[in-house]
C-alpha cells in the first residue's frame, strides 16, 4: 500500500525532505515574514536557498 500524506498545494515534484534547525531569532523572523506575506515557511526557505546558491554561482564565475 502506498504511503498517504498531506497533498501538496501546488503541482510540484518536491521529492526531497530536508530538516533544518534554526535559532529562536531566525525562526521568529521567518514566521513574521511568512505571516506578512502569506507564504509558507518551506516556500520561503526554498526561495532563499535558490537566491543564495545563485549568488554563490555568480561569485564563482566572476559575474559579480
Amino acid at each position: 500500500m502506498k504511503k498517504m500524506g498531506r497533498p501538496l498545494k501546488e503541482a510540484t515534484n518536491l521529492s526531497h525532505d530536508v530538516k533544518v534547525r534554526l535559532d529562536d531569532e531566525t525562526f521568529a523572523r521567518l514566521c513574521l515574514y511568512c505571516d506578512s506575506t502569506g507564504k509558507e515557511r518551506a516556500a520561503v526557505l526554498r526561495e532563499g536557498l535558490r537566491e543564495y546558491l545563485d549568488g554563490k554561482e555568480q561569485e564563482e564565475h566572476g559575474n559579480v
